[in-house]
């Protein structure tokens, strides 16, 4: 009898149990891969070596452009600026991302460069391309993520910022991309820009197939740079398989 009810109570305990906050940018990481990103030289040196490589195939198609308009778009968050000050304060109170405390973190400016980011958009502005970051911060950021960007030596006049917008889903990356390279719209300097270079941490910084008419699988690497992201991202919320 009260081994049924030792059974019965606990379930009424962890059926009113609250559950974890939803974590937009993943569940709240661990600590082994918080201190892999912030502290091991492997991860400084992956990100180097990336933006180096992205580099390199920047200049090499920018010669073939010659005096056509483009560009080079970024991700902002874990690709041009680390929050992972932001992840290790959730993870000391024990709490996952919050949509809150997330724009509270980006008003406070104070997320660093990723190694490698701010030689590579420098070269990119010296080659005669203009930087474009597209990010999903919401666009009440707008002034703090600009400000954020200039302090840590990635922002200059004649770059784009385009965030997302609350009231719009359907302003997605997809969409941005497409006003980049028509030159209309909020995400464009109001001229037809061809982009050379992507780079991001999350499959969706980057075009989907038959975004661009090109082979897509192929670009990865020549065109298209994904930088490490051990902290969150869409292959949380996915199933274990085996890869193709």
């Amino acid at each position: 009898m009260w081994m049924l009810l030792s059974l019965f109570l606990s379930t009424i305990a962890l059926a009113e149990a609250p559950t974890a906050p939803a974590f937009g940018h993943g569940a709240a990481p661990s600590g082994q891969q918080l201190k892999w990103m912030r502290d091991s030289i492997e991860y400084q040196k992956l990100t180097q070596q990336t933006y180096r490589q992205a580099a390199q195939a920047m200049l090499v198609e920018a010669k073939k452009a010659k005096k056509k308009g483009w560009a080079v778009i970024l991700d902002v968050d874990e690709t041009a600026l680390d929050n992972s000050t932001y992840q290790l304060e959730r993870l000391a109170y024990g709490v996952g991302f919050e949509s809150g405390s997330w724009n509270a973190w980006c008003e406070r400016r104070q997320a660093a460069a990723i190694p490698g980011a701010r030689e590579f958009v420098t070269a990119a502005r010296e080659a005669g391309g203009t930087v474009v970051f597209i990010t999903n911060r919401g666009d009440s950021t707008t002034v703090a993520t600009r400000e954020n960007l200039a302090a840590e030596g990635l922002w200059a006049d004649g770059d784009l910022l385009c965030l997302a917008k609350a009231d719009d889903k359907a302003y997605n990356k997809v969409a941005r991309r497409g006003e980049v390279r028509a030159g209309s719209g909020a995400c464009s300097t109001g001229k037809a820009l061809t982009p050379l270079v992507y780079l991001g941490d999350n499959i969706g910084d980057f075009p989907e197939v038959g975004e661009e008419a090109v082979d897509w699988d192929a670009q990865f690497g020549v065109r298209y740079f994904v930088l490490p992201n051990p902290l969150y991202g869409g292959w949380e919320r996915g199933v274990t398989r085996t890869l193709p």
